[in-house]
């Protein structure tokens, strides 16, 4: 047999002193030759593996993705056999279980595989990130956990309540309700999702995460219904509700920290017909956009910093639930706040908290609404108001009698385009004559999904203006990738329709 040294080194992956190198260490500490050349960080597993394969005479799959391995092998293989030695069951034939293994040399794993399971292993490898990711996508997010938690006990009163959690990543450790949830928790984060939504029905539970405005299910084990109490459970006590109320909807927040940085999730709950439905709002902690980077075009962009930049008036953010009016709320007052301004702000939610702004949040139960607070707000002397939205005539009146006193005032307003804006406000019952002297500016906008810059392509869109030997506009679209979710979009921007009310306008 080969050795893997003289392997790799014929594959270019070391040099004959990297090999020297680690023959030497091999020597002195008895390790093998495989996990010492790794550990130098002379090659990559996937060149590790690559050598083996050829050593061993062992197929060497680089990825799992493309192999669509059976429900009836995944069903056929207990999850705790699969998180224990590490490995991703592809295929059964007859009595031959085919497995994909990230180390060629631990036996002990395909024969226990034979005593305990029955099954002759046929073993092919693959990158240990290749099989986790494998595990993760046909076990389900959390699946060892739930079965060690069902195997140990039902969990009690004790378990669901718990401490605030505060690291996530802390609390990879035993078996509990805690960790299955902090896993579902980091599963998302990972996939940049901007709300969890978990939702209980008759028979099943379903988890689903909205990635750039679209919604994907989060694989689960088919056991984890059976924890779904428990999972509720803990998601009011970490977000600071009452686990005993299930007949009315409440709604809370919860600071985590996710790899260093820290993240803002807001939980609403509500009742159904079979339980608790969740939806999880995630949030970075820090805004950090810019108007600029908000996707305006350029002579739009100048519109609209010339009238955030005014000394009084109402400009309105217009959009449906979702299109990200609140971020450019945020960024047009992150971009005018300074030293000799006070502005404050009336919110419902607070979505991100800033510096040198005054924030308010609105608690209708104990009397703090949009209308209320705005009363108030003026008699702090502030120069710029920012009002989460205007809901009522009396919210809207304020306002503009606000901008009419010396104020800029910045809103949003639920309209389907930037014209409507100013229907909407003449049917609230805000006089034409009124919203003439104090409106500056209606900014609508939507969020529309970015196509993949990793699998992005080229191609011709063939029209008349062929037939006509014009040159045919490139046009660009996503192949689809693991990057991408096989989509072919990443990410999001907005586009914008900016409605200044100019003169013309104003006599219209």
């Amino acid at each position: 047999m080969e050795k893997l040294g003289e392997i790799l080194l014929k594959m270019g992956a070391i040099d004959e002193k990297q090999l020297s190198a680690a023959l030497v260490k091999c020597q002195k500490t008895g390790e093998i030759f495989g996990k010492v050349i790794r550990d130098l960080g002379y090659v990559s597993e996937e060149q590790l593996l690559s050598g083996l394969s050829q050593q061993f005479n062992i197929p060497y799959y680089p990825t799992l993705r493309e192999i669509e391995i059976p429900d009836s092998v995944v069903k056929a293989i207990p999850v705790k056999f699969v998180w224990h030695y590490k490995f991703m069951p592809l295929a059964i034939k007859e009595n031959v279980l085919q497995l994909a293994i990230s180390d060629p040399l631990e036996i002990w794993s395909t024969e226990d595989i034979k005593l305990l399971l029955g099954y002759t292993a046929d073993i092919v490898l693959a990158p240990s990130s290749e099989i986790m990711e494998a595990i993760h996508k046909y076990y389900g997010v959390g699946a060892e956990t739930v079965q060690r938690i069902l195997e140990e006990k039902e969990p009690s009163k004790e378990e669901k309540i718990e401490t605030k959690v505060e690291d996530i990543e802390k609390t990879a450790g035993g078996a509990s309700v805690i960790k299955l949830v902090d896993q579902i928790l980091m599963s998302a984060i990972k996939s940049n999702a901007t709300d969890i939504h978990l939702e209980a029905y008759k028979s099943k539970v379903k988890i689903r995460c909205r990635v750039d405005g679209i919604l994907y299910d989060l694989a689960l084990p088919s056991d984890i219904k059976l924890l779904y109490p428990a999972i509720v459970s803990r998601i009011k006590i970490i977000s600071g509700l009452d686990v005993v109320e299930k007949r009315i909807p409440q709604d809370g927040r919860v600071k985590i920290k996710f790899h260093g940085s820290e993240i803002d999730l807001r939980i609403s709950v509500i009742p159904v017909a079979h339980g608790e439905n969740i939806v999880i709002r995630i949030l970075p902690s820090e805004m950090v956009f810019k108007v600029e980077e908000l996707g305006f075009f350029k002579d739009d962009l100048e519109k609209v910093q010339a009238v955030i930049h005014l000394p009084i008036g109402i400009i309105f953010l217009a959009g449906p639930t979702g299109s990200g009016k609140t971020t450019t709320l945020y960024a047009c007052l992150s971009e005018i706040k300074s030293s000799d301004t006070k502005i404050i702000t009336v919110e419902d939610p607070m979505e991100y908290e800033m510096d040198e702004i005054m924030q308010i949040q609105v608690a209708p139960k104990v009397g703090v609404t949009f209308s209320s607070s705005l009363r108030s707000i003026l008699r702090h002397d502030p120069d710029i108001v920012m009002i989460g939205e205007v809901r009522d005539m009396e919210t809207a009146e304020l306002a503009v009698r606000s901008a009419l006193t010396g104020h800029l005032i910045f809103s949003t307003i639920h309209t389907n385009d930037a014209t409507s804006g100013v229907a909407r406000l003449v049917d609230m019952g805000v006089e034409p004559f009124l919203l003439v002297s104090a409106v500056k500016a209606f900014i609508a906008q939507r969020l529309v999904r970015i196509i993949c810059d990793k699998c992005k392509t080229e191609y011709d869109i063939k029209d008349i203006a062929s037939k006509q030997n014009i040159p045919v506009k490139k046009y660009y679209k996503g192949k689809g990738c693991d990057a991408c979710r096989y989509t072919g979009y990443k990410g999001r921007t907005a586009i914008h329709e900016v409605f200044i009310m100019d003169n013309d306008i104003q006599e219209m």
